[in-house]
């Protein structure tokens, strides 16, 4: 199993794709087509993705 690591990013979504870009860096750190969107699950202040074949993308929003 990879273990992920916890930074901050913007979310962008767009009608064909979603996207996690680190604007520190200026990199592009997770993208994916709409499409292969499989669903998610949401509470307060995070949302995990789920895509291909059962992955996720766990994002949740900054304090303040």
């Amino acid at each position: 199993f990879a273990r992920g690591a916890e930074i901050p990013c913007a979310l962008g979504i767009s009608n064909e794709f979603v996207v996690l870009l680190d604007l520190g860096a200026k990199e592009v750190v997770f993208n994916c087509f709409c499409g292969d969107v499989i669903g998610w699950t949401a509470d307060a202040t995070a949302v995990k993705i789920f895509y291909g074949r059962g992955d996720h993308v766990f994002v949740r929003a900054a304090e303040g």
